[in-house]
């Protein structure tokens, strides 16, 4: 698949799921959806393990991430970086969601304000992981440095 085409199959994917997401955040938020049981039936301890997954899935998801781009033992073919980008930028970007869907539903069970933070700083984590060409073709740049520098020696 083609590096350009590629980028922006992902970035479709980006967008939609987070239109998808902020639109049934904004709707629990306001009550416009309910499916909160009169008695909330969220736990201290289920509070807890949200807020610990959130924590750990955030950096954990953009380290990830690094350690799958950094295995990739063959930079100088494209083909195969655009797999290794596709499979780490997936593997971030699900976990990801999955922490902030796992937030919003909490959310709308529970309506504790805890929730909403994290959500919004899941949000926040995916403004980094927004698929771009950088990684595509900085494996190219530096390859590129490198012949120029032995060809200078």
């Amino acid at each position: 698949m083609n590096s350009k085409t590629l980028v922006s199959n992902l970035k479709g994917l980006f967008y939609i799921a987070l239109v998808v997401q902020v639109a049934f955040f904004v709707s629990f938020a306001f009550k416009w959806i309910d499916i909160s049981p009169t008695p909330p039936l969220v736990s201290v301890v289920l509070e807890r393990y949200a807020l610990l997954i959130t924590l750990l899935g955030i950096p954990g998801s953009l380290k990830l991430f690094s350690m799958i781009m950094n295995k990739n033992n063959h930079p100088e073919d494209n083909d195969i970086t655009t797999d290794v980008y596709k499979k780490a930028f997936v593997t971030r970007f699900g976990i990801l969601f999955l922490v902030a869907t796992m937030n919003i539903v909490l959310y709308a069970i529970s309506f504790n304000q805890n929730y909403m933070l994290l959500t919004l700083i899941t949000f926040t984590a995916y403004i980094f992981s927004y698929p771009s060409n950088s990684y595509l073709y900085a494996d190219e740049e530096s390859i590129q440095q490198d012949e120029e520098g032995k060809e200078t020696n």
